[in-house]
């Protein structure tokens, strides 16, 4: 905590009592120390150790069993006295005790005693002790790199003003250290508070301090503690200047402290976290309540020493730290053995040989630091240049083994240290005040996507690379990176040297960077398929280069590496130089394309060449070989371009396949397409020519230097690659057109999928299916009169004229075998007038007005049909037994686009339909009064006729014209309707509902189209449902004596669609 500073009653206090504990672990024997017992590679185990003013300087082996137990590599001293006893006479008590040669050093009241050769310094800065600090810079050993190790001991003051000062100084030197540097010592800081959070004992404390005191800081400290401030300040009022007892002080006054208030925020920590990570095991992280004794991560005050603590603003905190500088920090790691009760928090080893005086007033804190990144490596950058550093991935990494040889680099240190309201300004005060208290004591992740932290994660967690000086991979390691600033800035160069460098993610599109191939080379994997990974900058070297992964890599540079090149898997795109390469092979799974230049090259079975990045010539500096099982992929334009190899020397092709494949479809058959060219000669041939053509076959025709392609009509007909019947029609009828019609020539050059949907489109099936939407669409009337004529919720006996309208809105879809699905949208309005010619029989007129909008999305057609209806209906009653009937005629008028869109062939088509569809329907319906409810069981007939007149599209070669067709529809119709008349005041309602059975017979609605230019064929479309489930449920609310309101739901389900309206009506009696 303090040095001599810590006077007065504190320091006697603590002199005067101190806690008999039980030491549980035995004293060291001499015996048993006859060695040092040195660390595991790259690992070294750091003590940190307050002396709390040196408390054994006259006799400091009364110290000797906890350090031969220890077994401590360096031991970083705080609160030292001028020309400490301890600097001088610890190292040859260890030494004695055959742990080793220890060197020690010290500046100010900080020191460093060390058995690892190194550096020792110190920095003498003026002002507060926390100026002042000593440190080593450890030789690069035993696995290690380059480290300097660093002891401080900052301000011991309520206030942070002075121990902010001191971390910004220790920033600025820190921005000077060469490599990593550890911090470690006596911080006078906690991490999660200040001073600690505060016990309501230690608050009654603060308030008993500043009866006695008025201490202002004090004050402001209550007053951020206390439950109700005006209460605070009357007993302050009332008792100030007397001495109380915690007794005194009542309970409800304060509660625990949970998080740091603002007088107790972490601002030293806070500040230090922007350049260092913390490094602490779980069981030391400080939580958000007050510490208990011994409770882990406690240390200051010691568990001996904490009765003695009356010092009012501190509580227990954990104030010795371990810091490591970014970027290192991410590869230095606590390894201590939890076992081991010498490292970690030593609340139950820190005493003197006695086993019950403490050794200092602090917990004294040890750890295992183990090094988990790739070695550091000094090298000389060129004369009058300073020393870089080089990352070695290799033998020479402690952990290479241990983690199968794959090292992950990456610039996010995944930092656990920081939580969100510890996001700080350059004074150490939180930034994001508006978070919740719960959001605040959450951990930082460096993984979020939240837009709140994105900032603070680029600030504390993505590190700076630019100390890289170059990367080595070497002895079958990997390497894995996802962003070109992993490896360091532009000039640094990545050397692979029996190496991998492995691109993970789809985020790095380019290597920025020289890259070395040395030994036997090395590898580049870009592991995701579709990812394409760009060099740009120069490979060299003697050395081979393997490309490995789904993704490609692309070779733009004039690389001059003189090893062979492999390509293992994924694409290699070559569109630059690797005319140096002694040989280039393409192995089973991988692909060979760009448009740069190889050395000679050979494509084994499996291996594919691709030349060109779309289309585009490889040039090949010697000869080639196809081995057998190897294929040759080319792709052709409608200008007569294709990829080409040309290559300097022979071109050998031993059985190999060749794979065609058209950059579009707007191939002109018969054109001659150059695909080899070798100026020392050809020979053999392909084994095999594949094609995706339906129609087409390509011939290939050998000479001495070239081989050229040709596509020749082959004799699979149109109608042979169609799926449907409508399909097989259409072309049949395109079969039988000349080759120079332009339908023809836009289906030659296609897919057999591609074509199978060009004659869907081009079949005009929508014609056919819009007679049988329209068939559909006359139920909408039938159910206005059947609705009508029903008995109503108040009879309209004494009238003779009932006008009435009905409106109506819905929405269905139908499709059949093979047929796109076709959607309606529709609505309109009846209206009617009917009168009673005698006691049993009504009469009437009707007419209405509809909209219908038609749809099918799989042939890219629509149209909007307007029609007019008149018609005439009736209803005869004979006691319980009602028959209503009607007949009605209706003229439409369609507006029909359609899109006709395949491989490079493109028509927008329009046409108007005219259309008349006419119906005769009855319905017979019996009513049984129960004591409720009425139940009228229901059997309906109707028969449809739809007229389409014919048409004539316009818009291009796709255009059909239509001759007249009919379609007709006959519906039987089964169900039960129930209903039940309501009094709600003086109005009279009634509630209706329906369920029934509609089955349509008929056959499928057809069209007979033809083109411009071919024969006439005929086609089906999508008719009515022939199965229908439906329900009605409405209510019909008498307005007033003569006027009525209804509104209903109708839905109709079936396998080949449905429909689901609404209806709504009005009733006049005059």
């Amino acid at each position: 905590m303090s040095q001599s500073l810590l006077s007065g009653t504190r320091r006697l206090a603590r002199l005067a009592s101190v806690s008999r504990l039980t030491l549980a672990i035995c004293s060291a024997t001499v015996a048993s120390l006859a060695g040092p017992a040195l660390a595991a590679d790259g690992t070294f185990r750091l003590l940190t150790f307050n002396t709390w003013n040196e408390r054994f300087r006259n006799d400091v082996s009364q110290m000797s069993n906890f350090f031969a137990n220890g077994q401590y590599d360096i031991i970083a001293w705080q609160e030292l006295r001028a020309n400490s006893p301890y600097a001088a006479q610890v190292p040859p008590m260890l030494q004695g005790l055959g742990l080793g040669t220890y060197t020690s050093t010290q500046t100010g009241d900080t020191g460093i005693t060390s058995r690892l050769s190194g550096t020792a310094g110190g920095v003498n800065g003026s002002g507060t002790q926390g100026n002042r600090f000593s440190f080593i810079q450890l030789d690069a050993q035993n696995m290690l790199p380059q480290t300097t190790v660093a002891s401080v001991h900052f301000d011991y003051a309520d206030e942070s003003v002075r121990r902010v000062q001191e971390a910004r100084n220790l920033l600025d030197w820190a921005r000077t250290v060469d490599g990593p540097l550890i911090v470690t010592g006596d911080f006078n800081a906690g991490d999660v508070s200040e001073r600690g959070l505060h016990h309501v004992d230690q608050q009654k404390l603060l308030l008993r301090s500043y009866l006695r005191s008025n201490n202002s800081f004090y004050y402001d400290l209550l007053t951020q503690y206390a439950v109700d401030r005006t209460q605070l300040d009357s007993f302050i009022s009332t008792n100030n200047g007397r001495t109380l007892s915690n007794s005194d002080i009542p309970d409800t006054m304060f509660v625990p402290e949970t998080y740091a208030v603002q007088s107790n925020t972490p601002q030293t920590m806070n500040l230090l976290k922007k350049q260092f990570i913390l490094l602490q095991k779980p069981g030391e992280r400080e939580q958000f309540a007050p510490h208990d004794l011994r409770d882990g991560s406690t240390t200051w005050p010691s568990a001996g020493e904490d009765a003695t603590n009356t010092w009012p603003s501190w509580d227990r905190a954990k104030i010795d730290h371990i810091l490591v500088s970014r970027p290192f920090g991410k590869w230095w790691d606590l390894s201590s053995d939890a076992s081991n009760p010498y490292v970690g928090v030593l609340d139950q080893t820190g005493f003197a040989n006695n086993g019950t005086t403490p050794l200092s007033d602090h917990e004294l804190t040890a750890h295992d630091m183990r090094w988990v990144g790739p070695a550091l490596q000094k090298y000389a950058a060129g004369q009058g240049s300073a020393d870089k550093t080089r990352l070695v991935w290799g033998t020479e990494a402690a952990v290479f083994n241990e983690k199968n040889k794959v090292f992950y680099l990456t610039r996010n240190n995944m930092r656990t240290d920081l939580y969100l309201g510890q996001i700080a300004d350059e004074d150490g005060m939180p930034l994001l005040t508006s978070l919740t208290l719960a959001e605040k004591k959450t951990l930082l992740d460096c993984m979020s996507k939240d837009p709140r932290f994105q900032q603070a994660i680029q600030d504390y967690c993505i590190d700076d690379h630019s100390f890289i000086g170059e990367t080595l991979v070497k002895n079958g390691g990997t390497v894995i990176v996802d962003e070109d600033a992993a490896l360091g800035g532009s000039n640094a160069q990545l050397r692979l040297a029996d190496g991998r460098l492995r691109v993970a993610g789809t985020s790095m599109g380019e290597l920025n960077r020289a890259v070395v191939l040395e030994g036997t080379g090395g590898a580049i994997d870009v592991e995701a398929a579709g990812h394409s990974l760009t060099i740009a900058r120069t490979v060299s070297g003697s050395g081979s280069l393997t490309k490995e992964g789904a993704g490609r890599l692309n070779l733009t540079g004039v690389n001059t590496y003189t090893g062979g090149t492999t390509v293992a898997g994924g694409t290699l795109s070559v569109n630059g130089s690797i005319a140096s390469s002694s040989m280039v092979t393409v192995l089973d799974g991988g692909t060979l394309g760009g448009t740069g230049t190889t050395g000679a090259l050979r494509i084994a079975r499996g291996g594919v060449l691709a030349p060109g990045n779309s289309i585009g010539t490889l040039n090949v500096n010697g000869d080639v070989t196809f081995d057998p099982g190897s294929v040759y992929r080319v792709e052709v334009d409608q200008s007569g371009n294709s990829d080409r190899l040309a290559a300097t020397g022979t071109i050998t092709i031993n059985n190999s396949t060749l794979d065609f494949v058209p950059v579009n479809t707007s191939i002109v058959p018969q054109t001659a397409y150059t695909i080899f060219s070798a100026a020392g000669g050809i020979s053999g041939t392909f084994g095999s020519v594949t094609s995706s053509y339906a129609f087409l076959n390509p011939y290939l025709t050998y000479t001495g230097n070239s081989i050229s392609l040709q596509l020749l009509r082959n004799d699979v007909r149109f109608a042979d690659v169609a799926a449907s019947a409508n399909g097989r029609a259409v072309a049949g009828a395109i079969d039988g057109m000349r080759a120079s019609d332009p339908l023809f020539n836009a289906l030659l050059p296609l897919y057999a999928t591609t074509a199978r949907d060009g004659f869907q489109q081009l079949s005009g099936e929508f014609y056919a299916s819009m007679a049988g939407a329209l068939a559909e669409e006359s139920q909408f009337s039938r159910d206005a009169v059947t609705s009508r004529m029903r008995a109503p919720a108040s009879g309209f006996t004494d009238g003779r004229w009932q006008p009435w309208m009905q409106s109506y809105g819905a929405v269905g879809r139908t499709g059949g075998d093979g047929l796109d699905t076709l959607k309606r949208t529709s609505g309109g309005v009846f209206f009617g007038t009917d009168i009673a010619v005698d006691s049993t029989t009504r009469l009437g007129v009707m007419g209405g007005y509809g909209y219908t909008h038609l749809a099918s999305k799989g042939v890219a057609a629509s149209a909007d049909a307007n029609s007019g209806l008149i018609g005439l209906y009736g209803a005869t009653a004979i006691d319980k037994l009602r028959f209503t009937y009607g007949s009605t005629v209706s003229f439409s008028r369609a507006d029909a686009e359609r899109t006709v869109a395949f491989g490079n062939f493109a028509n927008g088509l329009r046409a108007k339909v005219n259309g008349t569809t006419a119906q005769v329907f009855g319905e017979a319906a019996y009513a049984f009064d129960l004591e409720k409810v009425t139940l009228e069981p229901l059997a309906g007939l109707a028969h449809v006729h739809v007229r389409s007149g014919s048409f004539a599209e316009s818009g291009g070669a796709a255009a059909l014209s239509g001759s007249a067709s009919g379609y007709d529809a006959t519906f039987t119709t089964l169900g039960l309707r129930a209903f039940t008349d309501l009094k709600l005041g003086e109005t009279l309602a009634r509630v209706s509902a329906e369920a029934g059975w509609r089955h349509a017979f008929g056959s499928e609605p057809q069209a007979t189209l033809a083109f411009d230019r071919g024969s006439a064929f005929s086609i089906e479309g999508a008719g009515v449902a022939r199965d229908t489930a439906f329900i009605r449920t409405g209510v019909d609310v008498n307005l007033r004596e003569n006027a009525s309101l209804s509104l209903k739901y109708t839905g109709g389900f079936s396998s080949e669609g449905g429909t689901h309206g609404i209806n709504a009506g009005v009733k006049i009696r005059f």
